[in-house]
């Protein structure tokens, strides 16, 4: 992607992030919807943070552009003024490896926050670990490292204004 990034960047994990068990939409093919309260959370934090690019890790990066699915996640974040500017690429639960060499490939990336449920293998790449917010949906969540990088910090203090 030739695309240029802001500074910071949100790595989108949409399962447990933007959903939780509890959620009762669905997609177009049946499965589990996204929350419209929950985009809304982390469009305003984005906005409180001064903007983001989106950059999707969750496996719904998998998903054709085409697909009628990938189509209703794009169409519910464009819904809150969201877009997604890239996506990363790993296979077999190497999330954390597929962030890493997204970042090596746009350097311009200054500050980042990841947003998941799952911790991966997150914790093998320090940089990562700080700023990993592990949730249960975006208004559960909560610092991965015992010492998260600022910007984390400053990402989940907006989270919990809203």
């Amino acid at each position: 992607m030739g695309k240029k990034h802001k500074n910071f960047v949100v790595f989108l994990d949409v399962d447990g992030v933007l959903n939780t068990r509890t959620t009762v939409q669905q997609t177009p093919k049946g499965y589990q919807g996204i929350d419209d309260a929950r985009v809304e959370v982390l469009a305003k934090t984005i906005s409180k943070f001064g903007g983001a690019d989106i950059v999707l890790s969750s496996d719904w990066k998998e998903l054709e552009p085409t697909d009628e699915d990938y189509r209703y996640l794009v169409s519910k974040l464009a819904r809150y003024g969201l877009i997604i500017s890239g996506h990363t690429q790993d296979r077999m639960y190497k999330r954390g490896a597929g962030i890493a060499a997204y970042l090596e490939e746009h350097p311009e990336i200054k500050e980042y926050v990841i947003l998941d449920d799952c911790r991966f293998d997150f914790q093998s790449y320090p940089k990562l670990w700080e700023r990993l917010l592990l949730t249960e949906g975006i208004e559960h969540a909560r610092f991965a490292a015992g010492t998260p990088a600022v910007e984390t910090m400053v990402f989940l203090d907006y989270v919990k204004l809203f």
